[in-house]
């Protein structure tokens, strides 16, 4: 649970989810542009500088850190303590219970198709997500981000187009969103660490995830 705890208490996250692209420029100038890869997500974390080593809970942390190593998959939030819930918040108008009823029925490319019968906020003008939610397949590895805002409408289901094509198959899943997404992840940049004559830790720079595609 390192990387969990260190991502808790980060002073900044940065997020990249841009699609790799080779670029080249021919002898007439023209640009070309190929996509050979699927969205990836990237962190950089910055990491808390105020860290008191002396202490049981930062001892065990650091320990955990080095055992951890970037080897160890770890399955993480972004939003996971108050004050950074805003990261992933879901902004869309289903209720808990709402959100907990819906599921899979299908999926072509970057879109799900998810059954919406249990879902009577608004009606049919109700927002089922906004672009940018996020979403996942219950008990799944991968977490997708909603591209368009998709309304309840008046049938049972909702097509909902996201960033990446869908990796793996979870038809009749049930869906997370918002906070309760999680991501699975190693570390790519492990910085060191020193300790300072004030007893605090460190940093040698920030650490760097890479979300772990099997």
């Amino acid at each position: 649970m390192a990387i969990q705890t260190l991502i808790d208490g980060a002073t900044s996250l940065t997020i990249d989810k841009q699609v790799p692209t080779s670029m080249s420029v021919s002898r007439g100038q023209k640009l070309r542009t190929q996509s050979r890869s699927i969205s990836i997500y990237k962190f950089v974390v910055g990491l808390n500088p105020g860290l008191s080593y002396d202490t049981f809970d930062t001892r065990g942390l650091l320990n955990d850190y080095d055992v951890q190593g970037k080897i160890t998959e770890e399955t993480v939030k972004l939003g996971n303590v108050t004050g950074n819930q805003y990261i992933t918040e879901y902004l869309g108008e289903m209720t808990g219970s709402e959100q907990a009823s819906t599921y899979i029925t299908g999926h072509s490319g970057n879109v799900l198709t998810i059954n919406v019968a249990a879902v009577l906020t608004n009606g049919a003008s109700g927002n089922i997500v906004n672009i940018g939610d996020f979403i996942q397949a219950a008990n799944a590895r991968y977490p997708y981000q909603a591209t368009a805002k998709v309304l309840r409408g008046s049938g049972t289901t909702v097509d909902i187009p996201v960033h990446r094509d869908i990796i793996e198959t979870n038809t009749g899943a049930n869906l997370v969103y918002g906070n309760n997404v999680t991501f699975k992840v190693k570390m790519i940049d492990q910085p060191p660490y020193s300790i300072t004559p004030g007893r605090y830790v460190e940093w040698g720079g920030d650490m760097q995830l890479m979300e772990n595609l099997t």
